[in-house]
């Protein structure tokens, strides 16, 4: 007799196969994401424009030859700027109204009374007319100021004409201004004031003076000064 027909049984699918599974899927996954494309896969003149992100190259991404192409023709000359003003010169007199000033030393370490020095100011300019000190005749144009007059030739000192001080020179229009600053061991009245370099007419007249003392005693004898001249 034969025996029922009995149903199939259900084998339980172990835990440990759906873990193989699920990590096999898993591991196809990162190895997919993982996949780089090189220059080698890709078939030579086959990428378009399309397939390039608008905006996205730079200008290093090219070679330095190909870059060079980019920069268009030289644009045509701008107009030319205005001519600023000429620049003051040593050659030529200063503005009218323009005040220069400048300074020097007479400094000298004599043996005796009565030694004469003297000290030479070139201008770093051309005085509008010559200057004239009082020794030359009328017209003279060259003066100390009221400082230190006991050691100035009294002729040679113009108050009137050299208003100011060391620190405030204020020359008249036309005139070369001497401000004694400092004066020792100096004779009386021996301190005065010659046009040009050496007293007499040398065509210098336009362009510096000097200033002469004679020493009081041995020893060291200083005569500081500032000048300063106001173009006429």
């Amino acid at each position: 007799m034969s025996s029922p027909t009995q149903p199939a049984r259900r084998h339980p699918i172990s835990a440990v196969v759906v873990l193989a599974c699920l990590l096999g899927l898993a591991t196809s996954g990162s190895a997919t994401a993982a996949l780089v494309i090189t220059g080698k896969q890709i078939k030579d003149n086959s990428v378009s424009t399309k397939d390039i992100k608008n905006g996205s190259l730079k200008v290093a991404d090219f070679k330095a030859s190909e870059a060079a192409k980019l920069r268009g023709p030289a644009g045509a000359p701008g107009a030319p700027g205005s001519t600023g003003a000429a620049g003051a010169s040593a050659f030529t007199p200063p503005p009218p109204g323009t005040v220069i000033k400048g300074g020097g030393i007479l400094s000298a370490h004599v043996n005796a009374a009565g030694v004469p020095i003297r000290s030479y100011a070139p201008l770093p300019f051309t005085t509008a007319t010559p200057l004239i000190d009082n020794g030359t005749g009328t017209g003279t144009n060259l003066y100390f100021g009221s400082e230190n007059t006991p050691s100035l030739s009294a002729p040679d000192v113009d108050a009137a004409r050299c208003p100011g001080t060391t620190t405030a020179p204020n020359p008249t229009a036309g005139t070369m201004c001497v401000y004694v600053q400092q004066a020792s061991n100096v004779f009386a009245a021996s301190g005065e004031l010659y046009a040009g370099s050496n007293g007499v007419s040398d065509a210098a007249e336009s362009s510096g003076f000097y200033l002469a003392a004679s020493s009081a005693a041995a020893g060291s004898m200083t005569v500081r000064y500032v000048w300063a001249y106001q173009a006429p």
